[in-house]
């Protein structure tokens, strides 16, 4: 008769400790779920008119909702600069093109966030690459190329690496969008409507010969006629 392996207590007690705790998230999310499905019954929006007529201006705020994008830490001055900046480069001359416009300072405005947050989150992993690599047994390589390129050889940071490249791309391509959408709207701009000629109107000097009144003669002779100075009737 073969001996049969010993009763690991603690293994045992780790995996029913673990499957507990699944069945407890999973009653869990079950029970957010329905409370998410009740408050969204609850939640009908406005139902005067002037609520309605409200919320409807909620999106037109400056900068198209722009207090929605601004995040704790983030200046409301900061973006209304960047604003100004966008509206006097690509100088709207249309509704359209305003509403565009504002479009475009909007992903700017997330594009450059998510730049930067692309530069901390390297900047995270880096360090914390060098702490795992400067265990003390050789001198660790600090330039940034080699903590990142060590971060990404990392399966631990696999997943955050590429949120973030996500994240980023994602941002660029609205941009991109946006950009495209208003030079689109400025190249079908309407054709300006030709002005007609204006004649010059000659202004009179004191120096100037008055002109002419009165109407020309039809006909003006080429030579001179002589005629008595006095003649007798019959």
């Amino acid at each position: 008769m073969q001996n049969e392996e010993p009763f690991d207590l603690q293994a045992w007690q780790d995996e029913a400790v673990r499957q507990f705790e699944i069945r407890l998230e999973t009653e869990r999310a079950a029970a957010r779920q329905l409370a998410n499905r009740r408050n969204a019954m609850k939640s009908t929006g406005p139902r005067t008119p002037e609520g309605k007529a409200a919320s409807s201006k909620n999106r037109l705020a400056h900068g198209l909702c722009s207090s929605a994008l601004l995040l704790p830490g983030e200046l409301q001055s900061d973006f209304d600069q960047l604003r100004a900046e966008t509206h006097a480069t690509y100088l709207p001359m249309t509704a359209e093109e305003n509403v565009l416009v504002d479009q475009l300072t909007e992903s700017l405005w997330r594009l450059n966030r998510a730049r930067r947050v692309e530069t901390r989150i390297s900047a995270l992993v880096m360090q914390d690459i060098f702490e795992v690599l400067n265990d003390g047994t050789e001198v660790v390589d600090t330039h940034p190329d080699h903590l990142l390129a060590a971060g990404f050889f990392n399966n631990s940071y696999d997943g955050v690496l590429s949120r973030t490249q996500r994240y980023v791309t994602s941002t660029e391509r609205g941009y991109q969008r946006a950009l495209k959408a208003l030079q689109q709207a400025q190249k079908n701009r309407p054709a300006p409507v030709p002005q007609p000629e204006q004649v010059p109107v000659k202004v009179a000097t004191a120096n100037s010969p008055l002109p002419e009144v009165g109407f020309e003669p039809q006909f003006v002779p080429t030579a001179p006629v002589s005629a008595p100075a006095f003649h007798d009737r019959p």
